[in-house]
């Protein structure tokens, strides 16, 4: 099974490997404060490929996120939280000021700008705009909508064609006291862009897919070489499961601080 690193060229199969990719992406980023006692380090690759990595005031890494920088239209969104986790929780709108289409948990590049803006006199904000990325944990490409269709067979409940489900927010059967919802969503819809895209830091080569699903929200999509055999093209039809990113573009405040 590919990694979330692995789909932007980043896998690593041990424990070993991967705490010397941390170390090697810590270096090669750029680091700046975000916060009380606390750095993020941010390295961006080929094709768009990031890695955020938050320390403490120890140096002890205390997150990390693999994204993929996302270039589709802004979504207008609404209910915009941040959970004590630290996964974002907003609402997808059909247009500025339209209807909700789904509710989404998402992890988001610009989370300690929202997480500072909540300490401001004025507030986090709760609605704004929000390009989206995911990263493809499991993905099947068919040649057109027809066939997407036509391969769902007898499949009861049969999906549209261009769907956006919120798998994360769904608990599952047995589920402890610990449980809390988790960014990932299962979708379908058309590949609008493709790029392929071979990773300076390992040779490996990943794709990135564009894909345009319910209500014309276009979701920019991370996915391994081994993952998709042949490149993908613009007409194709995508489904499958997907760890969900993307950035609101909000500004630093530690910025205009001075900081």
């Amino acid at each position: 099974m590919t990694s979330h690193f692995g789909t932007i060229g980043l896998e690593v199969r041990d424990r070993e490997k991967y705490a010397g990719l941390l170390r090697r992406l810590h270096g090669l980023g750029r680091a700046e404060p975000v916060g009380t006692g606390l750095t993020r380090v941010v390295w961006t690759g080929a094709g768009g490929a990031r890695v955020e990595l938050e320390t403490d005031r120890e140096g002890a890494l205390t997150y990390a996120l693999p994204a993929l920088v996302p270039r589709g239209a802004p979504v207008p969104v609404r209910g915009i939280a941040l959970a004590p986790d630290g996964t974002a929780h907003v609402e997808l709108l059909d247009g500025p000021g339209g209807e909700m289409l789904c509710p989404l948990p998402v992890e988001l590049t610009d989370r300690a700008e929202l997480r500072a803006l909540g300490r401001s006199p004025g507030g986090a904000p709760t609605e704004g705009t929000l390009r989206l990325s995911a990263l493809a944990e499991r993905i099947a490409l068919h040649p057109d909508e027809a066939a997407y269709d036509a391969a769902q067979g007898d499949r009861e409940p049969k999906f549209a064609t261009d769907f956006l489900i919120p798998a994360g927010l769904f608990r599952p059967d047995g589920a402890g006291p610990e449980w809390a919802p988790s960014p990932h969503a299962l979708f379908a819809g058309e590949v609008v862009a493709t790029e392929r895209a071979e990773s300076e830091l390992t040779g490996e080569v990943f794709h990135r897919i564009r894909v345009r699903t319910i209500g014309g929200i276009e979701v920019d999509v991370a996915a391994a070489g081994t993952q998709l055999p042949h490149s993908p093209v613009p007409g194709q039809w995508a489904e499958g499961a997907f760890f969900m990113t993307g950035s609101l573009g909000l500004p630093a405040p530690w910025a205009a601080e001075g900081h």
